[in-house]
């Protein structure tokens, strides 16, 4: 199974099956991970994310958000 790396904040890795699988991992370990939208937490982190580097960040499905964030280096493939 891949492994991959969320460089945004603190780093962490994690192993799933696709890098949209990122969406419920960074959910789970969010500050405020008590809202069970994952619409809303992908609109609410996407927004934080275009503040913290000024780039651009897209949260319509799981695949996007993920392929945004490979994009600008936030997440990366390391094994």
């Amino acid at each position: 199974m891949p492994r991959y790396r969320v460089n945004y904040g603190n780093s962490f890795e994690f192993e799933a099956q696709g890098p949209e699988e990122v969406v419920p991992v960074m959910q789970s370990r969010h500050r405020i991970s008590g809202i069970g939208d994952e619409r809303a937490f992908m609109r609410r982190s996407a927004i934080e994310m275009c503040e913290w580097n000024g780039k651009n960040y897209y949260y319509c499905t799981r695949t996007t958000y993920a392929n945004s964030m490979i994009k600008n280096g936030l997440l990366e493939c390391v094994d």
